[in-house]
């Protein structure tokens, strides 16, 4: 039986949500997470590691303030990966081919579209939803490292990502600072 166009979107939104739980699982040493650092003297005790929540642990939630159309010019691969920012680091002006979903775990970062070139403030918790083939530009704002989690729902075997010149006056196009987002 055919899926019509609500079943695919609500297929996406279900396997968006459990990639999300599944990140939310990640121990210190996977996903990025990096494992806690050990600073007790040698021969000290060392007081027991606390235990790890018990099952999945919410990251975010929300409402998105748009009607979601996920789109792609082919079948769709996903990715989720986390990407740590330093303050003031910027991912550079990009489109992708394929819809791009970004969770803020934490910090403080702006995210500026071509559409609308006022940056839009993402505090934890918080969720920046790009369609395909916007022009956009995530930049930590913040004073501290910002760590964020990146879902994609992209075409395959094309570039995930294209850098573009600032499509907004009078700014300066960053230079892109680490992976695509």
């Amino acid at each position: 039986m055919p899926v019509g166009r609500t079943g695919r979107i609500g297929s996406a939104v279900t396997g968006f949500a459990f990639v999300l739980a599944l990140a939310g699982c990640a121990q210190p040493g996977q996903l990025g997470r990096p494992a806690p650092a050990t600073t007790a003297a040698p021969g000290a005790p060392v007081a027991p590691a606390a235990a790890a929540p018990a099952g999945p642990q919410t990251v975010g939630r929300g409402v998105v303030d748009v009607p979601l159309r996920f789109r792609t010019p082919a079948d769709a691969a996903y990715t989720v990966r986390t990407l740590d920012l330093a303050p003031g680091e910027a991912l550079g002006w990009e489109t992708h081919p394929g819809t791009e979903l970004t969770l803020l775990d934490a910090g403080e970062v702006t995210v500026q579209e071509a559409d609308a070139c006022a940056p839009r403030v993402l505090a934890p918790g918080q969720v920046a939803v790009v369609g395909e083939g916007v022009a956009h530009v995530v930049r930590n704002t913040g004073t501290g490292p910002a760590r964020l989690v990146v879902t994609s729902f992209l075409a395959q075997r094309v570039p995930e990502a294209t850098p573009v010149p600032s499509p907004c006056p009078g700014e300066p196009a960053p230079a892109p600072a680490g992976p695509a987002s």
